[in-house]
């Protein structure tokens, strides 16, 4: 994923992170509903930077065929190659810095894993009264990571042990190590996103919550007695600082006593959540992507030039006129691009420019680049106004597209099994010899685009050429 690409695509991943952030902590923060509160919290970061990529847009399509789009209007100049635009410099030094904190978070993270492996390696697998643990030989607070728990029995009494290791085996048997990793993945690449660090917090405390009341139901331990032990373990827990682990004691200690004391809520409290069901709804249908455009040639036809009077033009980035553009001299221009129907290009904002320029329809939009204004301040506010990225044309294809245009023809090998089409009809490699200046329009098709239009003929792809009439 390129950096223009990148920046739209994490806008909207952390802009949901912090929605539903925000939803947590004011809707379900304090719910009793621990195992609810799990699910929605690792919902929650599974979707947002999956929802970006989906396209439910053909769920609301109509059953009937749709018309046919508008043929794709090309001027009668040659063809031209299209220009890449060149990204801003500020887009690339943003690029920058979010790689560089995601290499710095993914190397703590490593870090953190290789501790957790040098610990392991230094205990010692025990048990007591048949329950299994690793025996640590340092100080160390309780904790467990995947299916294991680590601590050192010298630092607790016969008494305390068991409620350690029933605490421990719920984040074992509920396989806590999952959610806490997955939070930590997240913060590696979000870390710029204060909403990322505080459900990795709400994900911890939910998880402790959760552990908590799980232990006081065994009825090891009253909950006041229960209390008192990690009011005693609290000073231990600094002892191992590991964002990866779960320990028997977690930072927020006042706000877990608060919720063990905390009556249960009510069934009906759980309607909160539904609550939040729009708003995932609402950015599912926002991030949408609509499909990358790729131009499909057709030939013109006498009773089909009338539709170019349909068309808009725009000139480095200004509107402009069929007739303006008939006195522009070809050999200025840098790129040409056609819209066509309702299919535009990645990101294409249709709505900001439904609202500058009224209803498009199926009307074509064509936009002409010079070489003396592809750097100019009004394209490059137009290009950003309504998010156009233009598509480079290949060196392969630009070669053929140059070579139809300055009237060379192409051989066998120039075509490699392509399907050639010269005003809609087959034909040989020789007929591409046509006079400079004839050529309205070259276009080539890729296997999979010349397939779906041609059939098996057009396996290896197709050069299509329109001659002026």
């Amino acid at each position: 994923m390129s950096t223009p690409e990148l920046l739209p695509y994490l806008l909207k991943v952390n802009g949901a992170l912090l929605l539903f952030c925000a939803g947590y902590y004011l809707l379900l923060r304090r719910l009793t509903f621990f195992r609810l509160n799990r699910a929605f919290l690792l919902v929650v970061l599974v979707f947002a930077p999956l929802y970006p990529l989906l396209d439910v847009s053909q769920w609301f399509a109509r059953s009937q065929s749709l018309p046919v789009p508008l043929l794709e209007l090309a001027p009668a100049w040659q063809a031209l190659p299209v220009g890449a635009a060149t990204a801003p410099e500020a887009i690339n030094w943003l690029g920058f810095a979010y790689w560089t904190g995601v290499g710095v978070l993914a190397v703590r993270f490593l870090l953190q894993l290789l501790s957790l492996y040098r610990l392991h390696r230094r205990s010692r697998s025990t048990e007591f009264e048949g329950v299994g643990f690793r025996a640590v030989p340092e100080l160390v607070a309780p904790f467990a990571f995947w299916q294991t728990v680590y601590l050192n029995p010298a630092q607790h009494g016969p008494d305390e042990l068991p409620a350690i290791l029933c605490h421990e085996q719920v984040h074992v048997r509920e396989w806590h190590t999952v959610d806490v990793l997955l939070a930590q993945l997240s913060l590696v690449f979000y870390w710029f996103n204060p909403g990322v660090w505080l459900l990795r917090q709400a994900l911890h405390e939910n998880l402790e919550f959760h552990t908590d009341y799980r232990v006081l139901q065994s009825g090891l331990l009253d909950s006041k007695a229960y209390q008192y032990r990690l009011l005693r373990q609290n000073v231990q827990s600094q002892a191992h600082s590991n964002a990866l682990v779960s320990h028997f004691n977690f930072h927020l200690l006042k706000t877990r006593i608060a919720m063990m004391n905390k009556p249960r809520t009510a069934p009906l409290q759980a309607a909160r959540y539904l609550l939040l069901l729009p708003l995932a709804a609402a950015l599912t249908l926002w991030g949408c992507e609509k499909k990358a455009y790729v131009p499909e040639p057709v030939s013109v036809s006498q009773n089909q030039t009338s539709d170019a009077t349909k068309a808009m033009y725009f000139l480095d980035g200004v509107r402009t006129t069929s007739a303006a553009l008939d006195q522009l001299n070809p050999t200025s221009i840098a790129s040409m691009n056609v819209l066509k129907g309702r299919k535009f290009m990645p990101g294409f904002d249709e709505q900001a420019f439904r609202k500058d320029f009224g209803d498009i329809g199926e009307q074509g939009i064509i936009l002409i680049v010079t070489k003396a204004g592809e750097n100019s301040e009004a394209l490059r506010a137009f290009n950003e106004k309504y998010h156009i990225v233009y598509k480079e044309q290949s060196p392969e294809d630009k070669k053929i597209t140059m070579r139809v245009s300055s009237g060379n023809d192409l051989s066998t090998a120039d075509l490699q099994g392509r399907l050639l089409l010269i005003n809609g009809k087959e034909a040989t490699p020789g007929a591409t010899k046509l006079a400079a200046g004839s050529v309205q329009s070259v276009y080539v098709l890729d296997a999979e685009k010349a397939t779906a239009k041609y059939g098996e003929k057009g396996k290896n792809g197709a050069v299509v050429i329109t001659t002026k009439q």
